[in-house]
């Protein structure tokens, strides 16, 4: 929490999109010990729970996101390291999705079919590759930007803010594009382009990549939730990503 806390304080110096600005830090009487952070409601719905947006919405999206994206990008990573985020560099991603793979492999691999098992690990592997293979710069990632997080005002019909800024660290300048694949129409080969840097010969593999396995992450929560059916249904999201 101290954190984000942290994190937000200095967002806020550097997005031109509204996002969560903490009023108050305490601790909850009951249960006793709790902290929690308060700020003020950010307007608007998320964007999943919208439905289909019109084509100036579309366009108000597409530029609110670009702007977000770039915005991230530029923000000095010596201020993200200065106040505790993760590195980024490709040899820090690899660890970080070493231990993706590794907790995969202790709680829930039994029960993954051995055909999608095999494709994993083959996924894993070529993935690993390309990151030794890529020279990205390390950027400023949201690690969850998507409908879920993108306040969106129906009436107004334009974005409203962006939330759930504690997973903030310094990674792959293609991972943010990982939740936006169904937004903003032609936008996201625009959003490509512009995170793309020359000479990342490895960037749309590693996209693919991160689209493919991102229903393990609800796999692995549901094992741990022990919720069968909410395991069955990210498995089988799992496998479509694999091609069924």
């Amino acid at each position: 929490m101290g954190f984000e806390l942290r994190a937000l304080e200095l967002l806020s110096r550097h997005l031109s999109a509204p996002i969560p600005a903490p009023i108050r830090v305490s601790v909850l009487s009951r249960p006793r010990g709790w902290p929690f952070i308060a700020y003020p409601k950010l307007p608007g719905r998320p964007l999943s729970e919208v439905g289909p947006l019109d084509s100036t919405g579309n366009r108000r999206l597409g530029d609110f996101v670009g702007t977000l994206l770039s915005e991230l990008a530029a923000l000095p990573s010596r201020s993200l390291l200065r106040i505790g985020a993760k590195p980024g560099n490709p040899r820090a991603w690899e660890k970080k999705y070493r231990e993706l793979q590794g907790r995969y492999h202790r709680v829930v691999e039994s029960q993954v079919p051995p055909p999608l098992r095999r494709s994993l690990a083959n996924a894993f592997d070529r993935f690993y590759s390309a990151l030794r293979e890529t020279r990205y710069r390390a950027v400023t990632t949201h690690q969850d930007l998507g409908p879920d997080h993108i306040l969106w005002d129906p009436r107004l019909n334009r974005p409203t803010g962006v939330i759930d800024w504690e997973d903030l660290r310094l990674g792959d300048p293609a991972f943010d594009l990982t939740g936006l694949a169904g937004l903003g129409g032609a936008r996201p080969v625009m959003w490509t382009r512009a995170r793309k840097a020359g000479g990342d010969s490895t960037f749309d593999e590693r996209l693919a990549f991160y689209r493919q396995v991102m229903p393990l992450h609800g796999v692995l929560y549901a094992a741990d939730t022990h919720n069968p059916r909410l395991l069955r249904g990210h498995l089988s999201q799992l496998k479509e990503g694999f091609g069924g």
